[in-house]
Formats: structure tokens, sequence, C-alpha cells
């Protein structure tokens, strides 16, 4: 420091000095700001602790007061034993002192339990301060708190396990492939169920195994679900068990996506139906084919009929139906016995299959009767030489247990589309030329042609009567009972339309419903019997009759009306029958000639009103067709409850339609039931409900209703 001559310091030697000091001092306070910062940063965001070497803790911030739920007076001074859980081993602890007595980070994951008892997960970072002579002389710990992802870990870890115990002890068969076809994974029932090793299933693909006629199904059902974007779709096929056996799988096959919601993988789900497959089958043959003959039988015949006749539609071609019977049949059966009758029954079947092409189908419809299908004809002579071969073979008398037996047959003629536009028509105006054969002594055979139909003076007086009676509202309904079997209360009935004519007197159904179908008038018909059962049911639900349902007959005629429904809506509105108490009862047939026929009952059902397929079993419904129709009953027909207690067959299908019908969760009633050994075999195979002589016969709306009176007072005492 310099002076002057007064001997007092010189300003700028201060300045001097001063300014490094100043300078220096500036950044240290930059500094600790900056440290301040990240501190308060670190406290707002983390919990942090500062402990001794000895594990003592020093420092305990705002956040690790709060998740420990202590005071900080209460932390201080103390180790962190003050939080342990109990979760984590010793080995645990003594790793992470190792660790950070070497002067390491330590980093993991701890489960701690607050002053409360509470858990709580913290992610973990241990920091060591080292002395100069590189030993540690404290430890900052930074956690955060990761309970939430903790619990939802050990949520997904729950569901794992729980879906990994599902899938391992299921009996389904579950699996996961990839787009191609390859498993990914496959449950143990594999092994169980086929007998494949499982590590030999996932190195293999799905397709291998399926049975070479299902494989382009399957393939079609897997591309649909990624063209598409389905969720899910369903199939049935067969797969090979080891001993190159196959079953019958249903199968569901849902799609996985991957976080960008791309179609990655898929899930099946094969479940084992084969005893179902074989039940159908079974069912199937037996209610499709004549029992004495092997033959197609009327519901087989004319399912191929209609299949063949849109065929024809389609590529113009043409088609004939023979329908063929035994000339007084009825005097065989009464001279020589039934047991000779079925073997000429038998005869007859052999005889015309061999007069017929390989691509011809022969039917037995029922009784005597045959019927004969030519399809892809060239000309009427073809149909000629057939009918006039099958003539000519019974020439031949038939030989039996040493006797020989004379027999004839007369058939009737009618050629798609000369002769009807439809199977049901061509059929009619074959059997309408076969009687013409009979009418001319028999033993013969004729072409349908118009005179036939035109001649016939009961159609034409039919139709005439019918229509006055439509107009005159000559018709009334009778009501026949609907029972609970297991419980005999009765639950509903039928209404059946009846025609008394002023003059003919009582006409019968099968005269007149099939006119009124032909000609289109069981559309008036038709909706006055229902609106007259509409009011009828009101007026004994007025009366206290509230739980009955009223069950009508819609026809397939009916279903051309492009206003049924809102006409139903009408009638429902006007009489004031709530849906749930209707009924509408259609036979199977009306599934094969409309398309949309499934379409229509759906919405019928939306409104509440109850399906019922009547006739079951003589129709078009196949066994894996019905459960996809909107139906919710199943009415057997009565010729297969007639002879229940007579005939296997007729047992067995019955009791097969019923444990289909409960698998579909289907109601089921007979129709026809008239003796109490039919009324014991219902009830033993789970019929719960009946229809039939046994329990009353139709009866008029009087009558019914003193059935009811006495029904309900019979109830009342029980």
């Amino acid at each position: 420091m310099r002076a002057d001559y007064k001997g007092k310091a010189d300003p700028s030697a201060d300045w001097y000095i001063q300014s490094p000091l100043l300078v220096q001092d500036k950044k240290l306070k930059e500094i600790l700001k900056e440290l301040a910062d990240i501190k308060y940063a670190l406290d707002q965001a983390s919990i942090v602790a500062i402990t001794d070497q000895s594990g003592r803790i020093l420092y305990a911030n705002d956040q690790f007061c709060k998740i420990s739920k202590y005071e900080r007076e209460e932390l201080l001074g103390q180790d962190h034993r003050i939080l342990n859980s109990g979760y984590h081993s010793g080995d645990f602890f003594k790793h992470m002192w190792a660790t950070i007595m070497k002067g390491e980070i330590w980093r993991g994951e701890i489960r701690n339990k607050a002053k409360d008892g509470s858990l709580y997960w913290v992610d973990t970072t241990i920091v060591p301060f080292l002395n100069e002579a590189g030993k540690p002389y404290q430890f900052i710990s930074i956690r955060n708190d990761i309970s939430l992802r903790k619990g939802m870990e050990e949520e997904i870890r729950k569901s794992e396990e729980k879906y990994r115990l599902i899938t391992e002890n299921s009996s389904d068969l579950i699996s996961i492939i990839d787009g191609e076809g390859n498993f990914l994974y496959v449950s143990p029932s594999h092994t169980f169920r086929l007998g494949h090793n499982l590590t030999d299933l996932e190195a293999s693909n799905l397709l291998q195994w399926v049975h070479v006629e299902d494989r382009e199904i399957v393939a079609h059902g897997i591309q649909q679900i990624s063209v598409t974007k389905k969720v899910s779709s369903q199939l049935e096929f067969r797969i090979q068990m080891r001993n190159g056996e196959y079953i019958y799988v249903e199968t569901r096959i849902s799609s996985i996506l991957n976080e960008s919601g791309y179609l990655q993988n898929f899930v099946l789900v094969m479940r084992d139906i084969t005893e179902r497959k074989e039940s159908e089958q079974t069912i199937y043959h037996l209610a499709y084919h004549d029992s004495l003959t092997e033959l197609p039988n009327r519901r087989l015949f004319m399912d191929r009929l209609r299949k063949e006749e849109k065929h024809a539609k389609r590529f113009q071609s043409q088609l004939a139906i023979l329908f063929l019977d035994i000339d007084r049949f009825k005097y065989i059966n009464d001279t020589w016995g039934h047991e000779i009758g079925d073997l000429i029954l038998t005869e007859t079947a052999q005889r015309i299959k061999k007069c017929i092409r390989s691509i011809d189908l022969v039917a037995r419809l029922g009784g005597d009767e045959f019927t004969v299908m030519l399809t892809n004809l060239v000309s009427k002579k073809e149909v000629e030489l057939i009918a006039g071969r099958i003539h000519a073979s019974f020439k031949e008398p038939i030989k039996m247990g040493g006797q020989l037996y004379n027999i004839s047959c007369s058939l009737g003629i009618a050629i798609f589309p000369l002769d009807g536009r439809n199977a049901d028509e061509l059929l009619k105006r074959a059997d309408m030329a076969l009687y013409a054969v009979k009418d001319q002594g028999r033993n013969g055979y004729s072409f349908f042609h118009s005179d036939m139909e035109e001649s016939s003076l009961e159609r034409i007086l039919m139709e005439n009567e019918l229509r006055k009676a439509i107009e005159l509202e000559q018709f009334h309904l009778d009501y026949q009972p609907k029972m609970d079997l297991s419980t005999g209360r009765l639950i509903g009935m039928e209404a059946l339309v009846r025609w008394d004519h002023p003059e003919l007197g009582r006409i019968a159904p099968n005269k007149f419903i099939p006119v009124a179908e032909d000609t289109g008038m069981i559309i008036p018909l038709g909706e006055w019997v229902l609106r007259r059962g509409c009011e009828q049911a009101i007026e004994w639900q007025q009366q206290g009759y509230s739980q009955l349902k009223l069950s009508v007959n819609l026809s397939v005629r009916q279903f051309y009306q492009p206003n049924l429904l809102d006409k139903i809506k009408e009638i429902l509105k006007d009489t004031g029958l709530r849906p749930q108490w209707l009924e509408l009862e259609v036979t199977e047939s009306v599934f094969a000639v409309l398309d949309d026929a499934a379409a229509i009952l759906q919405e019928m059902r939306d409104l509440g009103i109850h399906i019922s397929v009547d006739d079951f079993g003589t129709g078009y419904s196949s066994f894996s067709y019905i459960k996809h129709l909107p139906i919710d009953t199943l009415k057997i027909d009565a010729s297969f409850i007639r002879d229940i207690h007579q005939n296997k067959e007729s047992q067995a299908i019955v009791k097969a339609i019923l444990s289909i019908a409960q698998t579909l969760n289907l109601n089921v009633i007979a129709e026809g039931v008239e003796t109490s050994e039919q009324l014991t075999i219902l009830s033993e195979d789970g019929c719960s409900q009946g229809q039939g002589f046994l329990f009353s016969q139709p009866l008029s709306s009087q009558d019914f209703e003193q059935y009811l009176k006495n029904s309900f007072q019979f109830a009342l005492h029980r």
C-alpha cells in the first residue's frame, strides 16, 4: 500500500485489493442460490433423508414426514429400522450396506411401514458422501413413492395367476396362435384330450391338425377376423388326436391387439362337441330317413326338391316329380298281413332305385306313397322312359316265403317349370296326375295337364264358398288347452279356426286351409283369426285368467305380406293384449321359402311376442341350424308322439329333440298327446308341456270358458 505525504492510505489501492473478493463472493452466492434451488426442487419432488455412517437420520424433508406419517422430531436420531415392514430379508439389507460402504451408489425398491401401520413402496437411490480418505461419512437417500405402480403390478400378477390357473385347469383346449396359424401357447388340456405332447404342438401349425375338409373353413375364419377387424368369431371343425382319430370342436377365435391397436395374435378356445355332433347325425338320419326302407323321407325329399327348384330356376333347366303308390295296398295289408306289406314296400323301394339314374332321388313319403325326383332333364322323353321302366318293373311278381305276390303301381308326373312354379305346387300336381291314373283304373302313368285342375268342381266350389265365408264371417274359433306336464296346470290355449257352412255343414280345416293358402285368402282369414283370438284372450284376462298365453298359427303365405308386422302391432293395440301373452306358431318350411323369415321373426320377438316352430321335425330345419333361429319354443309334431310308447325310433327322436332344446335353452311342447303311456314317457324324458286329446279336444269359446273355471277351481283346492 502506498501513502501520500500526509501518511494516509491511497484509495485506489483499497479498490485493487477488494475487487477480486467481490467477484468471488458474487460467484459463491450464485452457486449457493443454485444449490438452494436444486434442494427446493428435490424436496418438492422426492423423499430425501441424510444419515450418518451408522445410519442415524440427520435430516428428513417434508415429503419424508408426509409419507411415513412421523413428525420430523420422531425421525431425527433414529435409523431406518423404524420403517422396516418385515418384507425384505436380512440379506437384502446386508447387500445394500455392503454396496454403499464401498462408496458405490445403491438403487432398489423397498417396502416400508408408516407410523400408522400402512405399507408403501419407494424407489430408492442411496448416494454415499466420501471424505478425503475415500470413506463414506454420510449418506443421502432419494426416494420416490411407487405404491400405485406396485399395486397395479400386484393386481396384474394376481390376474395373470388367476387366468393361468383357469387356462391350465380348464377342460377346454386353449391356445394362442400367430397370424400364420403357428402355435405360441397350448394349454395342458391338449395333452389330456388329444394325447399330443405340448412341446410338439407348440412347434407346429394349427392347420396341420385340422381335418383336410375343414382347413379352408378355419383359414377363412381367421382371415375374416384379420380383414373385418372383428373381435371374435365362432367356428366348428374337426381336429386330430394323437391316435389319428378326429373330434369335433366348437371354437371361439378372439383377436389380440398390440399397443398400437394392430392385430398381433389370436386366442383359440376349443370345446369338444363330438357327442353332440354324433347325436345330431344320428337324429338327422332318423328324422330324414324312412326306418323301413332306409329311403329319404318327406322331410329330406322336400328339402332337396326346394334346392333343386332354385338350381333349375337359376340355370333354366327342367326337373320332374314322379308320384307313385302301390295299387290297392290297403287290400294287400288286410289280406296278406302287415309283415308282407312291409316286405313289399321294401322290395318296391329297391325296384325303383334300380330304374333311376345315380343323380336322381327316390323317397318314401309315407304309407305306400313314393316320390322320385329327376334332375337335369333335356326332354320329356327322358321322363317317360324312366316312368315306363319303373312301371314295367312291377310286372315281375315278388317272391317271398315260397309264394309269389303280383302287384302293380300308378304314377303321376309333373314337370318343372311347365306344371308348377315351386316345389309344393309341383308335388301337388304330380299327385293330381296320380289320382287321374287311379280314376282311369290304376296300373299306369300319366303326365299332369291343366284340365286335371280346371275340372275339379270341388276346388272351384271351395274357392267360391270360402270367399263368401270370409265376407260373411262364417268362421269361429275353437281353443285347445296347453298344459304344464309336471304340475297339470293350464298354461295357455291354441286358437283353431273352424268353418260351419250353412248348407254343407262343418268343413275340415285340411280341406279349406290349403285352398286359402293357394288363393291368398289366408291373409284376410289369418288376420280375422288373430284379431278374434286376441279379443277373446283379453276377455278372459278381464275375468281374472291372466296367466294364459294365446297361440295363433301364421301361414307361409302371410309372411309375404309387406305390412305383416304393422298389422300385428295394430291388432295388439286395438285389442289391448300385451305382446308377452301372444305366441305365433310357424312351420319349418317358412325358413326354406323366405330368406328373411328369421329377420321378420326377430322383429316380432323384439316386440315381446313368443315364437314357436310348429310340427317340428317334419320340415326344413336341421338341428345345427335351429340354434340360429329367433325362436322360443319347439312344438314336436304329433306323428312322433303318436307311437312314442311303441316305436323306439320315435322315442329316440323325441328324446334327442328335448336334449338339444335344453342345450339351446328352448321350450318344448308335445303335440297330439292322447294316452297316459305317451304322457309318462314324455315326462320321464323331460318334456315340460303338452297338448292333445288326453287333456281336452278343441273347445268352443263357451266350453273353454267353463274349462277355465273348472281348471282354476281345481288348482285352488289342490
